[in-house]
Order: structure tokens, then C-alpha cells, then sequence
């Protein structure tokens, strides 16, 4: 996911401003470092859901206009707060030309009418805009050998909710009491069935689903919980005016024991040496 986080117009800050601004808000003028600096804080954020996020992205008027990567889960805690503790991101700004900058900026985010949060959580980006749409893979095909990216947002949404309505929907079937995770965890559901918890990881795909797309959160999560983590993978499906067909494709459970040896990097960060120029 990405912390979508909706900037007002520039404004003065208190003369208590926990962060010690002068302003926050959107201000045209303002370099990319400073715009981060003023609105990274004061927030309202739960600290178990921001500490498996790894992006951030700043919108004006619905436009992302900065992307961050957060650096540490263990993000500042601001005091002299009267209600729950307000939260500061830790993080750096991401420069033009990296996969992520280039897959959110300028992007809309919508919020619901009327809404007066300003905090809006989104999809993974590195779902949705990490991978280089020229290579054969890239994109989610019927009959493609793996799982790629779904542009078509609308078709994207269809298969994903598909996917997990019939995984929770399979171990509800067998006895357990299945809860929705996929807005607060790295995993999408949990499944509880007596003194048993197991955790569910939902994937869809139009391909033959030789392999399919997961996110260092996930593939975290399944390392520090080794055979408690299990995905449904829906193969092969098809969607008729917009609705996807239950009779169409393949559906399997396996075990989500992700090794090395089983993973291909689609993206990299590289850290320049201490000594570049």
C-alpha cells in the first residue's frame, strides 16, 4: 500500500508546531526536500498499519505531487498532543526517474465526496507501476505463462476481489472465520479455526499463473511466519461485461514458502558509493 496524504494550501504553523515549522501545506515554490520536511507531520496514523508501508505519496488537489520511501517503521511519535499521539514520517524523496516516482507522480487520488481526511491509503505501487510495460511479461494476458500488471484499474479491482472472495469463501466453507486484512497487513486475510491461525495471500491472474507477483511485504511476512502463510491462486480467469466468470480458469491452495532460489527481482534500488562524485 501507499500513504496517500492530501496537502491544503500553504499555511503559518503554530507558534507550537511540534516539528518546529514555520509552514506546512502545498507551496508551489517549495523544493521537493522542503515540501516533504513541512508535511511529513503532524498525522493521525496508526503505528501497526504505517510500519509495513513502504511509500508515501503527497497530493494537491488530487495530484501526487512528491513520493517518498519510508526508511523506518518506528517513525516519530510527536508530543503534547491532547487526543492519540500524532505520528511523523521518516523517509527520503524519491527522484524523477525512479520506477516508483515515475508510476505515481502526477497521478489522481480520489477520495470519497465529502471526506474530510486527509489520509487515504492506495494501492502497491510496486503492483501497479514497478515493471517495464515494453517486456513480454509485464502486462496480465490470457494465455501469458505469468502473472504481469493489470493496467485497466477497473479490470484490475474485478480480478483482485474475485481472488479473495473465493479464497476467504474456501476456508469459510472448511470451518474457519476468515478476516479481510488487505488495508492494514502485508497479508490479505487471517483465518482462525480453534486454537489454528494461518494467514491468506489472494492472487488473480488472466495467464496460466506460472508465477505470480509478490511484494517485499508479503514475501516478508511469509518468512517470519514459515508454514503458517497459504495462498489461493485463481488462474486463467476471464471477465464477461466486466463481471468475472466463477467457471472460468484454475483454482488452487499452496503453501507460501517463498525461497531465493523461487524469486526474480523486478526492480532494484542501488545505493551510490560513499566515494561518487
Amino acid at each position: 500500500m501507499v500513504i496517500n496524504i492530501r496537502l491544503s494550501d500553504r499555511k503559518t504553523a503554530e507558534s507550537d508546531d511540534p516539528l518546529e515549522r514555520d509552514w506546512y501545506g502545498y507551496d508551489p515554490g517549495a523544493t521537493p526536500k522542503q515540501l516533504w520536511a513541512n508535511n511529513r507531520g503532524d498525522w493521525y496514523l496508526d503505528a501497526g498499519r504505517i510500519a509495513h508501508e513502504r511509500w508515501a505519496a503527497l497530493n494537491y488537489q488530487g495530484r501526487v505531487v512528491l513520493i517518498a520511501e519510508l526508511k523506518n517503521p518506528n517513525h516519530v511519535i510527536l508530543a503534547g498532543n491532547t487526543r492519540a499521539p500524532k505520528k511523523a514520517l521518516r523517509g527520503r524523496v524519491l527522484p524523477a526517474g525512479h520506477s516508483i516516482y515515475e508510476a505515481l507522480i502526477g497521478t489522481q487520488v480520489e477520495y470519497a465526496p465529502g471526506s474530510r481526511n486527509s489520509i487515504l491509503y492506495g494501492p502497491d505501487p510496486e503492483m501497479a507501476g514497478a515493471v517495464d510495460a515494453d517486456l513480454p511479461e509485464a502486462w496480465d494476458l490470457p494465455g501469458a505463462v505469468g502473472q504481469g500488471l493489470q493496467m485497466d484499474a477497473v479490470v484490475r479491482r474485478a480480478i483482485e476481489n474475485a481472488a479473495q472472495d473465493r479464497l476467504m469463501g474456501y476456508y469459510r466453507d472448511r470451518g474457519w472465520t476468515v478476516t479481510d486484512t488487505r488495508q492494514n497487513r502485508p497479508y490479505d486475510a487471517e483465518a482462525v479455526r480453534g486454537a489454528e491461525r494461518i494467514y491468506l495471500e489472494a492472487k488473480g491472474t488472466q495467464s496460466r499463473g506460472d508465477s505470480v507477483i509478490v511484494t517485499r511485504n508479503e514475501v516478508d511476512h511469509a518468512r517470519q511466519y514459515p508454514g503458517l502463510c497459504m495462498m489461493g491462486m485463481w488462474s486463467g480467469m476471464r471477465l464477461v461485461d466486466g463481471e468475472v466468470d466463477p467457471e472460468a480458469g484454475d483454482f488452487r491452495i499452496l503453501p507460501f514458502n517463498p525461497e531465493d532460489r523461487q524469486l526474480r527481482a523486478r526492480d532494484f534500488d542501488w545505493t551510490l558509493p560513499g566515494d561518487a562524485t
